[in-house]
């Protein structure tokens, strides 16, 4: 894969991960909020749930193509363990590749759901009737990074196949 690209991918997948880090530490502190509030305070807020629902998914979403260029998804290492090199790089290969059109065909799904959440004026049935397109965008950007980053693992795992290099 060009260096370029490689690059962008990898500052984009850092950017994304503190992003989401920074939503998960946000999060503590409105949850943290919601507890001071309802029970020293005898005052349950309306918008905290909520609110925490919608970011959790854009962290989560957002962090997953950096979970995945990191190799921190879940792996079946007791299964794979036991594989020749050989075989470990063409399963790799294979799932990347599994991983990628699943990925391609959520984020198009995603996108879908969004179009017609904006087209139709989607709102909670919340007090807060929160446009509902807003936290649904996190399912299509977050599986569109994650198909970058599979499409850009799947391309370094063969170009090093065809020169015989083991990736990590």
């Amino acid at each position: 894969m060009k260096m370029r690209a490689r690059r962008f991918i990898v500052r984009l997948n850092n950017a994304m991960g503190y992003a989401s880090g920074i939503g998960m530490l946000v999060l503590g502190l409105i949850l943290f909020y919601e507890v001071i509030m309802r029970y020293i305070f005898n005052a349950p807020t309306s918008w905290v749930q909520e609110v925490s629902i919608y970011l959790f998914m854009w962290t989560m979403f957002a962090g997953a193509a950096y979970t995945l260029e990191q190799g921190k998804h879940v792996h079946i290492d007791l299964l794979i363990s036991h594989l020749s090199p050989a075989a470990r790089r063409k399963l790799e290969i294979l799932t990347g590749a599994l991983g990628l059109i699943f990925s391609i065909v959520v984020t198009y799904q995603g996108y879908e759901m969004v179009m017609a959440a904006f087209k139709y004026h989607k709102l909670s049935a919340t007090p807060l009737r929160f446009p509902m397109w807003i936290p649904q965008t996190s399912l299509p950007v977050g599986f569109l990074l994650l198909s970058v980053q599979f499409a850009a693992g799947l391309i370094d795992r063969l170009e090093n196949t065809k020169r015989g290099v083991d990736v990590p």
